[in-house]
C-alpha cells in the first residue's frame, strides 16, 4: 500500500468516519494494485505456482464477479501458508503466521486476522457483510458475500501473506543477535538511500516522441541498450534461435535457479512454439520499475502457424529480483512469464 493511500484513508477517517475510509482502502485495489501485488508472487515458488489462479481470480474482481473471486482467493490463501509453512493452512488454528521484522506478520496482524476471518458463522445469514468469514462463506451460511469490500480484504489478506512468506525465506522468523553498524556502513546506506530518492525524482515516463524508434522490426541495433524494448526483442530472438539459456536467464523468476534448470524449465515450456518473425510495437513506462511492451509476433506449432500481439510486463530488478529504479545502472529488465501464456499454454 503506497504511503499517499495511507494517508488519504486516515484523512477520509477523520473527516467522515471508518464506513468511509474502509470503502476508499477498497477502491484503492484497482487494476494496477493488483498488477504489482501479483507481480511480486513470481519471487517465492509456492505463490508462483498459484499465478494463473489468482489471475483468473483478478480478472473476475475486476469484472465485479466477487462471487467467483472471494472463494478463490479463500482458497489460495489457505493453501499457500500450508505449503510455506509445511505444516497448516491459513484457517488452521494452529497456525502461526508471525515472523520477525515484519509488520503483517506481527502478532497483532496477520495471527489476529486469521482469528477474525476463522469466526465461527453457525446461522444462515442473508444480510451484507464486511469481513471475509471463511466458514461463512466457503460453508454456504453467508449468502450475501459478494461485494467489493469482502474481495479487497481478501485480497489484502492474501498479499500480507505473500510478505510472511517473504520474511521466513529471509530467516527473520526469529530475531537474529544485533549487530552494531559500523560508521562506514553508516554513511554508505545513507548515501544508498539518497542516491535511490535521487533517482527516483529524476526518473520520467517517456513521451512517444521519445519513441522515434518504434515500431521496430527484429533490429536490435535501432532498440535502446537497457530498455525494456531491447530486452523483450533480445528474448524473442533467443526464443527464435532456441537459445533456452539465455532466454531463461530474462525472465523474472529464474534469478535465483540454477542456470540447468531453469533453461530445462524454458525449454519445456517455451519449446513448443517457434518464433518465425517479431514486430515490437510500442512501449507504456508506467513506473520506474515498470513498463508494457506491445509486440506482434508469428509463431509456428502443432496447430500451424498464428499471429498475435502480446503485451509483455518488463520489470527493472535488482540481483535478488526486486523491483528498483531503472535510472541505476545495477539492474537488469526481466519478463514476466505470463506475458506469453497465451501462446505458451495455447491461443485463442
Amino acid at each position: 500500500m503506497s504511503l499517499e493511500v495511507m494517508k488519504q484513508a486516515i484523512g477520509t477517517f477523520e473527516e467522515k468516519g471508518l464506513d468511509a475510509a474502509e470503502d476508499y482502502l477498497a477502491s484503492s485495489y484497482d487494476a494496477d494494485a493488483l498488477k504489482w501485488g501479483l507481480l511480486r508472487f513470481n519471487g517465492h515458488p509456492e505463490f508462483r505456482k498459484r499465478i494463473r489462479l489468482a489471475e483468473l481470480a483478478r480478472d473476475d474482481y475486476l469484472a465485479d464477479r466477487y462471487y467467483a473471486c472471494i472463494p478463490l482467493l479463500l482458497s489460495l490463501l489457505d493453501g499457500l501458508v500450508s505449503d510455506v509453512s509445511r505444516h497448516v493452512g491459513f484457517f488452521a488454528d494452529n497456525a502461526d503466521l508471525t515472523a520477525w521484522d515484519c509488520i503483517a506478520a506481527h502478532e497483532s496482524g496477520l495471527q489476529t486476522l486469521a482469528g477474525l476471518m476463522t469466526k465461527g458463522r453457525n446461522k444462515t445469514n442473508e444480510e451484507p457483510i464486511s469481513v471475509p468469514y471463511r466458514h461463512g462463506i466457503l460453508h454456504g451460511r453467508e449468502l450475501a458475500f459478494d461485494n467489493r469490500i469482502v474481495a479487497a480484504k481478501t485480497w489484502a489478506a492474501l498479499f500480507a501473506a505473500r510478505d510472511w512468506a517473504g520474511a521466513l525465506a529471509e530467516g527473520k522468523k526469529s530475531p537474529t543477535p544485533k549487530q552494531d553498524s559500523t560508521w562506514s556502513e553508516i554513511f554508505q546506506s545513507l548515501r544508498k538511500n539518497q542516491e535511490t530518492k535521487r533517482l527516483l525524482d529524476a526518473w520520467k515516463p517517456r513521451v512517444p516522441g521519445d519513441l522515434a524508434h518504434l515500431p521496430c522490426e527484429d533490429l536490435l541495433p535501432l532498440l535502446p541498450d537497457n530498455s525494456p524494448e531491447h530486452a523483450v526483442a533480445e528474448f524473442m530472438e533467443n526464443w527464435k534461435q532456441g537459445r533456452f539459456g539465455p532466454l531463461a536467464d530474462a525472465l523474472s523468476h529464474t534469478y535465483d535457479m540454477a542456470m540447468g534448470k531453469k533453461a530445462g524449465e524454458a525449454k519445456r515450456d517455451f519449446g513448443g512454439q517457434t518464433v518465425i518473425s517479431f514486430q515490437i510495437m510500442d512501449v507504456e513506462d508506467s513506473t520506474p520499475a515498470f513498463s508494457t511492451v506491445t509486440i506482434k509476433a508469428a509463431f509456428s506449432g502443432e496447430n500451424g502457424v498464428f499471429e498475435i500481439e502480446l503485451k509483455v510486463a518488463a520489470a527493472y530488478q535488482d540481483e535478488k529480483g526486486f523491483p528498483m529504479c531503472r535510472l541505476g545502472s545495477d539492474g537488469k529488465w526481466k519478463l514476466i512469464q505470463n506475458s506469453f501464456r497465451s501462446v505458451i499454454y495455447g491461443h485463442d
